[in-house]
């Protein structure tokens, strides 16, 4: 893989959501709804996720804690402090690829999901080592030059590590099943340190949650 920060563990999770409306079968690719279907994974949704959404909606951050235990990162949106994401490890989870994610916005509770990281495997790595001479560090100017980047859709940073993570909308660089993101973590020199790509899963109902967090 080169240099290509392909993290393991709760690393790979805070720089690869949590709602999507309206989707189609499992497995299809979706234009993510929220901040963090860009940035951390692939959205599983099943009735265990959307029984503790309903159990957790408006409540304080909290009532995650008690729910799935120690925290693993918070990641804040830097252009809306109040809008955080949080993630936690699935207990019994063999391959250790899924997380429980929840955004809270002013302390309280909006949105949860479970995801999966890397949903593409091969795939995936593919693009990332396709882009890791056109990125890896360099600086965000020469980044979105060099890879011919718009503007960040989002800009996050780790409350835990002051890691910064770029997300950049990639679909018309890679072209390959729908919604695309790369995202790009940034060292403490400001330069590009990590890449990983991003899509969006979905299944077939409008998840209960995004209705109230709208």
């Amino acid at each position: 893989m080169g240099t290509i920060a392909l993290q393991s563990g709760v690393r790979a999770v805070c720089i690869s959501a949590l709602v999507v409306s309206a989707a189609f079968s499992a497995g299809c690719r979706l234009h993510p709804v929220s901040l963090a279907t860009m940035a951390i994974g692939d959205a599983i949704n099943d009735a265990d996720v959307k029984k503790r959404q309903e159990e957790l909606f408006d409540k304080p951050v909290t009532a995650a804690d008690e729910m799935f235990g120690e925290r693993q990162e918070t990641l804040v949106d830097a252009d809306d402090p109040q809008r955080e994401l949080i993630t936690y490890l699935v207990k019994g989870d063999p391959l250790d690829t899924q997380n429980w994610v929840v955004e809270a916005r002013g302390g309280k509770l909006v949105a949860l999901s479970r995801v999966k990281r890397n949903i593409d495997g091969i795939e995936d790595a593919i693009k990332a080592m396709a882009l890791e001479p056109k990125v890896m560090g360099k600086s965000p100017e020469e980044c979105r030059r060099d890879a011919e980047f718009k503007a960040p859709v989002a800009t996050l940073r780790s409350r835990d590590t002051g890691e910064v993570m770029r997300v950049f909308d990639v679909r018309n660089w890679t072209n390959w099943r729908g919604a695309r993101y790369c995202v790009l973590g940034v060292d403490e020199r400001d330069r590009c340190s990590s890449i990983r790509m991003v899509g969006v899963s979905a299944s077939t109902e409008k998840d209960p949650v995004a209705a109230h967090s709208h």
